[in-house]
């Protein structure tokens, strides 16, 4: 990439306070507020704006609590056109943002992340490492994404959900059996339900609020209760 002085176009919509700190490409009409820290290896395209005090392509660093080994995870990370990102997100390194976008306040994307267009990334919800997030998905506030997870397109996750990637809760440390849910295409999961490990989600499902969903859930199913079980089908 080229040096950062011939990658901004409008320097006068970037605030003083921002910083930048290594090679970036920054595009045609962004805005990005004060106290912003983008990071080495960003790809910012058109139009995109950046709310006071968020960070984007954060390197991810661990200490030896982590299992998980986060070294050499560093790549780039692209806010694709028209994108918002909201005051504090953070955004690691080597994340993909589809086209219109929209990151709420104070949320949290990992590394390794890959997120379609015209989704919604809702107020302190967390994505964790190595997740995929189809195109047209809203995920509400407060929600947990653990790492691991496949999400697909027109998906809706109301808030509180949680999802969960290890069923030896780290007692075997981390490897091939640590898996988040797989959720398919135009699934809605109801208000604080649980998504347990390597659950498949199918199409057009429906997971009622509260439900603890601890196995498959069929196709254009209705599932609700503790633990989660078929309800009725859905036309």
């Amino acid at each position: 990439m080229q040096s950062v002085e011939t990658q901004v176009h409008r320097q006068e919509k970037i605030a003083p306070t921002v910083r930048i700190l290594g090679e970036a490409y920054i595009g045609k009409d962004v805005v990005i507020h004060d106290f912003v820290t983008i990071y080495p290896n960003v790809v910012i395209e058109d139009n995109v704006e950046i709310f006071e005090c968020a960070v984007i392509g954060k390197p991810p660093k661990g200490t030896k609590a982590i299992a998980r080994d986060v070294s050499g995870k560093s790549g780039t990370t692209r806010i694709g056109k028209d994108c918002v990102i909201s005051p504090h997100t953070v955004i690691y390194s080597d994340v993909e943002l589809g086209e219109s976008t929209l990151v709420g306040d104070g949320a949290s994307i990992r590394e390794q992340c890959r997120i379609g267009k015209l989704c919604i990334i809702g107020r302190n919800v967390t994505v964790y490492y190595n997740t995929v997030i189809g195109d047209f998905t809203k995920i509400m506030d407060s929600t947990n994404i653990t790492g691991n997870a496949k999400i697909g397109s027109h998906v809706f996750i109301s808030t509180l959900v949680a999802t969960t990637n290890d069923n030896e809760i780290g007692l075997l440390g981390y490897g091939d059996h640590v898996v988040g849910p797989t959720i398919g295409d135009n699934v809605a999961i109801g208000a604080g339900a649980n998504i347990l490990p390597a659950v498949n989600i199918g199409y057009g499902a429906i997971v009622g609020a509260g439900a603890v969903v601890t196995k498959d859930v069929p196709p254009k199913k209705l599932v609700m209760g503790i633990p989660a079980r078929v309800v009725r089908d859905l036309e």
